[in-house]
């Protein structure tokens, strides 16, 4: 990201953070911003020749670490703020990694549109899909603005979106929320209730008794699932 307008934004969103988790330093263009805006910034990078020039990039930066990023995310376990500018290719399984694996408050991300519209999409709406659903039962989800292509250099050839995820307390069992959606969402239009006997049984599929197809349960329906089929999910 190039553009000194969304760079502010996504700076002026983490403002007043105890500490800032940055998921891909790249040259270093966010870090300079968010130094001003919070204490302590951990930045983090997947690329060693990032760490190789990081020491040339940083001589201004006081309040900034660098450490690198374990196949994109962060060997820390705990932070106030997460920001990252995430590529398109990963940012389904990084945030779905961030969710569950690490402890946060507010996470501003940068990522496709078409994945930021995933995050925010209804339930039994065209967008809504297994990210949807896991996402929606661990945060709050926020879309804060589009942004164009010509924010980047290089420019993508799609639009891009600032989005906000305020984490909250999990609707169910996050690691059992995920193995459930593995599963059902291989076949959103199908009814519950034989995709359930499909992967769990028919036992399983006689104790559900809500009356929808897969695209269309709500994460408090996915909770509700996962309580009565708790034996069940392996």
């Amino acid at each position: 990201m190039i553009s000194d307008h969304y760079l502010s934004k996504i700076a002026g969103l983490a403002r007043g953070a105890e500490a800032i988790l940055e998921i891909g330093t790249g040259l270093g263009s966010l870090t300079d911003k968010l130094i001003k805006v919070t204490d302590k910034v951990i930045t983090c990078d997947v690329d060693p020749r990032i760490a190789a020039i990081y020491p040339d990039i940083s001589k201004s930066w006081t309040n900034a670490d660098f450490i690198m990023c374990d196949g994109g995310l962060p060997p820390i376990r705990s932070i106030d703020y997460i920001v990252s500018n995430l590529p398109y290719g990963e940012s389904s399984r990084l945030i779905l990694g961030l969710l569950i694996g690490l402890k946060f408050n507010k996470a501003i991300l940068t990522l496709q549109k078409e994945v930021a519209e995933r995050l925010i999409a209804a339930p039994g709406s065209e967008n809504y899909g297994r990210l949807s659903i896991i996402v929606q039962c661990l945060a709050d989800a926020k879309l804060i603005e589009e942004v164009p292509p010509n924010a980047f250099f290089p420019r993508p050839k799609v639009y891009s979106a600032i989005i906000q995820l305020s984490k909250k307390p999990p609707c169910t069992d996050a690691s059992l929320l995920e193995k459930f959606t593995a599963k059902v969402f291989t076949q959103p239009n199908k009814m519950l209730r034989k995709v359930i006997n499909q992967f769990y049984g028919e036992e399983a599929a006689s104790l559900i008794n809500i009356n929808k197809r897969v695209y269309q349960l709500s994460p408090m329906d996915a909770a509700s699932i996962i309580n009565m089929l708790r034996p069940y999910i392996k």
